[in-house]
């Protein structure tokens, strides 16, 4: 099992506003491919599309969605590549434990992911690429 280690991270006072500003959009863009999720869940249940199924099912289905809606959401490029790739595989691994949950793979019932607040709990950045 692997334990996060907590570290103070002190930073001055501009430092400390990009954090958050990056927090923030990793936040939004979690919470935006959570309302595309709920609607591909939707359409899904209701159709059964394989196409929908590999979106939302797998390991990168929602993170492959990110080109786009840079496109769409110019804002998003302010943000390193590996963060916004990892609040979206965050988001996923989330979805993929509540499958594993639902067809009884594992023990303890997991919740469907919910959207987050980012003033009630910082949304972390990891910056898992050099």
């Amino acid at each position: 099992m692997r334990s996060a280690l907590k570290m103070r991270l002190e930073v001055d006072e501009r430092t400390a506003a990009v954090l958050d500003g990056q927090s923030r959009i990793a936040n939004w863009l979690y919470n935006r491919l959570l309302e595309e999720a709920n609607a591909l869940r939707r359409r899904f249940l209701e159709t059964r599309d394989p196409h929908v199924a590999r979106v939302l099912y797998t390991e990168r289905g929602l993170r492959d969605r990110i080109p786009a809606l840079k496109l769409e959401f110019p804002f998003l490029r302010t943000v390193h590549s590996s963060v916004l790739k990892n609040a979206a595989l965050r988001l996923s691994g989330a979805i993929r434990e509540y499958q594993k949950s639902h067809r009884g793979e594992r023990a303890g019932e997991v919740r469907w992911p919910r959207f987050r607040s980012w003033k009630r709990k910082w949304f972390s950045l990891l910056y898992d690429e050099p």
